[in-house]
């Protein structure tokens, strides 16, 4: 699948748009602030509107992320909702089986 292909789909009803490659392309570790420094304008649409990238990272307590999976899984639990507008719940955060690792230099 291509990434232009992938960039189209929803996680659990959260679509990151060129987001995802991007946060797959990037230096990890990566601190919360240099995220929002780089992709806080990226905008994300769900069953509840569009949030900044920005405006969701600064609900979180995580400061350094270590891989491209906790950053959209901290997203995913921000936004808190799916594609029908239910609450998502923790456990099954990351379940989904899309590839969000990160990419070979």
């Amino acid at each position: 699948m291509s990434d232009d292909e992938t960039t189209s789909e929803a996680v659990y009803g959260v679509r990151f748009g060129p987001l995802k490659p991007a946060l797959r392309e990037h230096v990890y570790p990566v601190t919360k602030e240099e995220l929002i420094e780089q992709y806080g304008g990226f905008e994300l649409e769900h069953a509840g509107g569009t949030d900044r990238l920005e405006e969701v990272l600064r609900r979180t307590e995580v400061a350094t992320f270590r891989e491209p999976r906790q950053v959209r899984d901290v997203i995913l639990a921000a936004v808190g909702v799916d594609g029908t507008g239910n609450s998502v719940d923790p456990e099954t955060v990351g379940r989904e089986t899309g590839d969000w690792s990160r990419r070979a230099p």
